[in-house]
């Protein structure tokens, strides 16, 4: 970064006046708790069962969450922020490395483009934050999306609190935040009698128009009910959590009784900011209490899974007894699950030890070496001889640059 664009965006900086403050009060009066982020849990655990023969019910959650707060940015942040966001579209990536802003406990990335009409985007691993421009009069100052890592270890009035610490920093909130979007989510392991895979489209019952069903590799993987204000998703997260990694929500399967061997399902319902005005869910601080009476609208009025018979009224098929035990399951509120979320975006011990070990492997078979140490030894040998030759530059330089702009990524900060 040069001279110049470092002053200017220290000046933004600090003539926005981004800093932690802990220990106010939210404008719901509760005490905020900063640095105590994360020490409490916010998944619910499923009804206790006994004999149970169709489903071992293992989590019920709040899975995804988004806010909106109505308001104006701050002239001082909407500077800050222009200045950063021209700083993440620079060609040196080493300047475009130093695109981001820490306060309140984060170091948000802020990223080179808007999102929809959103002028600006900050992220972490606890929050993607949009944020309209002070021109414009028609959108809400922030639409933020809760991380589901978060979502499952922090009790949720906790990360309210805390997300109204960040957005009154950031503009001037007008009333209360309210609830976008709420995903409710059950995980369960289905048990020898309950062929989830074998459920039929003619069993669902539901006020739905449109059903779609999935498949990986030939093998059935999942349904989608819906497309509207409220969506319902019926998919094998064994097989999803592959993909998305989400590898922390196994020990809380295993505590509940998961073989780890057997597939888990969840059943998850999506609901939108339509659909929670009508039952008059807006303000996010309600979720705990009205989120049982949710899940138990969408599955036995909105949605169920029933026994065809040959009575030609389909509303007289019985329930079926697998979608009984899940319609029950979600009815309290209480916590299990305990571990601090780090608020930085890190790679996971597969990707840094599996997959990069990819190119010493590579390498050892290129030069037909078996010792890993001589491996080791020669590869960087002939990198430092690589990059001083064709690139110009040390092997150090190269690779301090690379982990300079992964901070950013990562939400990180390098050891001087």
């Amino acid at each position: 970064m040069s001279n110049t664009e470092d002053k200017q965006k220290t000046g933004a900086r600090e003539s926005a006046g981004l800093k932690d403050d802990c220990g106010t009060q939210s404008p719901q009066g509760t005490p905020r708790s900063c640095n105590k982020l994360g020490a409490s849990p916010s998944n619910t655990a499923p009804a206790k069962y006994i004999d149970k023969k169709n489903t071992l019910p293992l989590r019920c959650a709040v899975d995804s969450l988004y806010i909106s707060y109505r308001g104006n940015i701050l002239p001082q942040i909407e500077e800050l922020l222009t200045v950063v966001k021209k700083q993440a579209q620079h060609l040196n990536k080493e300047v475009a490395a130093e695109a981001y802003i820490s306060f309140a406990g984060h170091k948000f990335e802020v990223k080179p483009k808007g999102a929809g009409r959103f002028s600006f985007v900050l992220s972490d691993n606890w929050f993607t934050i949009q944020l309209s421009s002070g021109e414009s009069t028609s959108m809400p100052l922030a639409y933020i999306q809760i991380s589901s890592e978060l979502l499952t270890f922090t009790k949720i009035d906790e990360v309210l609190s805390h997300l109204d610490n960040i957005v009154y920093k950031l503009g001037k909130v007008k009333g209360h935040p309210s609830v976008s979007r709420l995903d409710l989510c059950m995980d369960f392991m289905p048990l020898p009698q309950f062929k989830v895979e074998a459920i039929d489209i003619q069993q669902w019952k539901t006020r739905a128009s449109q059903i779609d069903r999935f498949h990986q590799h030939k093998r059935p993987s999942g349904w989608r009910i819906g497309k509207g204000v409220v969506m319902g998703r019926l998919y094998n997260k064994t097989l999803e959590i592959v993909k998305s990694k989400k590898d922390y929500l196994k020990p809380i399967w295993e505590a509940q009784g998961w073989d780890g061997k057997t597939d888990v399902w969840r059943m998850e319902f999506q609901m939108k900011r339509e659909f929670l005005k009508n039952v008059g869910l807006m303000n996010p601080y309600q979720i705990n209490e009205l989120s049982p009476a949710l899940w138990k609208y969408a599955t036995t009025k909105w949605l169920q899974l029933v026994n065809p018979t040959t009575d030609s009224n389909e509303s007289r098929w019985p329930i079926n007894d697998a979608w009984k035990d899940i319609s029950d399951s979600c009815t309290n509120s209480d916590c299990d699950a305990v571990k601090v979320v780090t608020k930085r975006r890190l790679p996971n011990d597969q990707f840094l030890f599996v997959n990069g070990l990819a190119a010493i492997s590579s390498f050892m078979a290129r030069e037909g070496i078996t010792d890993l140490g001589e491996a080791l030894g020669e590869f960087l040998h002939q990198a430092e001889d690589y990059h001083l030759t064709v690139k110009d530059k040390p092997i150090e330089d190269y690779l301090k640059g690379k982990a300079k702009e992964k901070t950013l990524r990562y939400n990180t900060e390098l050891k001087e």
